[in-house]
């Protein structure tokens, strides 16, 4: 394997909550500053709802673009998830987008490592969008958005039992899984085997996720329409969905696509929609990854010289 992986804890404001992440450069590179540094830069990499950056789709990622596209990256757990401490929330969109303002804060100042772009899968596509719409002046350049929901209130009652229905009625809340700990049997050669820093770690803590009556307040007011404030003028946008997606319908890229050609200095260099055949919302099979990665690369190769990174 022709990269390197550091793994490490982001402190923030709040005392109770660190953010776990994971430093992958090429392996020629040093990871002590950027003047030893011949990549190309680092993007940051935000999973989506009850996931964890040790997941196949995330680290195969970091190690493709390490390896193929000369591209650093730093994957890190939302508060709430895997290794990270505090508390996660079915709502909690502008939370999220917070801790995406701290880690890249912490690479560019703590890291020395020039952050070039952001990815987001899913929920945490949205929670990247918010964050580049919110910091628009030190957002990095590059933003790509990976199986974004654009309706975010939409497709969430069907998630839900009767009986927790009723008890969101009587008590304002209930339990809707537990999540996290060790990785199935199985799964442990795709994913946190992969970096050996992983191999020293202990597994995440096993959750119980609450769904509260704010929760749901919260997440219906979440307005995905402000992408249309984007700073189109400054960075570079891909939004990729599967066409097999059966979670998140193709519908909701081309609603954000439609909802950033408004911004004003929208251009179809600025802003590039793409459906991956045969692509599911988890992008479960290496095909399917291959077909993704695909996709990802070609713009980057197309993409890094307008923005003279």
């Amino acid at each position: 394997m022709n990269a390197s992986a550091t793994e490490f804890f982001i402190p923030t404001e709040d005392p109770e909550i660190q953010l776990h992440a994971r430093l992958v450069v090429p392996r020629h590179d040093s990871t002590e500053g950027s003047s030893g540094n011949k990549h190309r830069g680092v993007f940051v990499i935000c999973h989506g709802l009850l996931d964890t950056k040790d997941t196949e789709l995330f680290q195969s990622l970091q190690q493709h673009l390490a390896e193929k596209a000369a591209v650093g990256s730093v994957a890190f757990d939302f508060r709430g998830n895997g290794r990270s401490t505090g508390v996660t929330g079915y709502g909690d969109y502008a939370r999220e987008a917070e801790d995406i303002a701290k880690v890249v804060d912490h690479v560019r100042r703590r890291l020395g490592q020039r952050v070039v772009g952001v990815l987001g899968h899913s929920k945490g596509a949205s929670s990247m969008l918010l964050y580049a719409v919110k910091y628009g002046a030190e957002c990095p350049p590059l933003v790509v958005s990976v199986s974004a929901r654009f309706w975010i209130a939409h497709g969430t009652q069907a998630r839900w039992k009767e009986h927790q229905l009723r008890m969101l009625e009587k008590e304002g809340r209930f339990l809707w899984r537990s999540f996290g700990g060790p990785p199935a049997v199985g799964e442990e050669s795709g994913n946190a085997r992969r970096w050996a820093s992983a191999e020293l770690l202990p597994p995440p803590p096993v959750r119980e996720y609450w769904i509260t009556r704010q929760d749901l307040e919260d997440r219906r007011n979440i307005d995905m329409s402000v992408v249309h404030r984007l700073p189109l003028h400054r960075v570079f946008v891909l939004n990729v969905a599967g066409d097999a997606d059966r979670v998140v319908p193709t519908d909701d890229v081309w609603a954000y696509d439609s909802a950033m050609s408004t911004a004003p200095a929208y251009s179809t260099t600025r802003v590039s929609t793409q459906v991956v055949p045969g692509g599911t919302h988890f992008w479960t099979t290496s095909e399917e990854r291959a077909r993704l990665f695909g996709v990802i690369g070609r713009w980057l190769d197309a993409v890094l010289p307008l923005a003279k990174l």
